[in-house]
């Protein structure tokens, strides 16, 4: 018959290998979860995705409407577009289609900002279109003049 004598160091190891065991035990169940919410999830993250997307697209066509409203005529080309989209996405994805809560108790500030930008836009473009107008009815009187036609 053989006694077995547990010293200290054994006892140790023993504990240490339960201990991991435990552990190891714990995070399997943890991966397993996760598989679990994630694979529950998927077609959220896909609608997330797509509706990032579109968010980065749509500020995208935002800053080039705004573009054409400052400079009549400009418009961006598609490889501009697309550049933008791809530099709008991660902020849109950030976001994930909301504005971030931070962000809303100014929404008013910049409702009247943006309202404020767009009446001195119009404005502004208004003036030089007077302004080429009246320049256009200067050469055609001073052409008329040199021509010996009056108008």
């Amino acid at each position: 018959m053989t006694v077995e004598a547990t010293t200290p160091e054994h006892d140790e190891a023993a504990d240490a290998i339960e201990l991991m065991a435990q552990q190891a035990e714990r995070e399997e169940t943890a991966q397993q979860a996760a598989d679990e919410t994630a694979a529950g999830e998927w077609e959220d993250v896909d609608a997330q995705e797509e509706q990032a997307a579109a968010v980065a697209k749509m500020m995208v066509q935002v800053a080039g409407m705004a573009a054409g409203m400052i400079h009549p005529g400009h418009s961006l080309t598609a490889e501009k577009r697309q550049e933008g989209e791809v530099v709008m996405l991660p902020v849109a994805r950030d976001f994930s289609g909301e504005l971030p809560e931070w962000l809303k108790p100014y929404m008013h500030y910049l409702g009247a900002g943006m309202w404020l930008g767009g009446v001195m836009i119009g404005a502004y473009k208004a003036k030089k279109e007077e302004d080429a107008e009246r320049e256009q009815e200067k050469r055609e009187a001073g052409q008329g003049a040199a021509d010996g036609v009056e108008s």
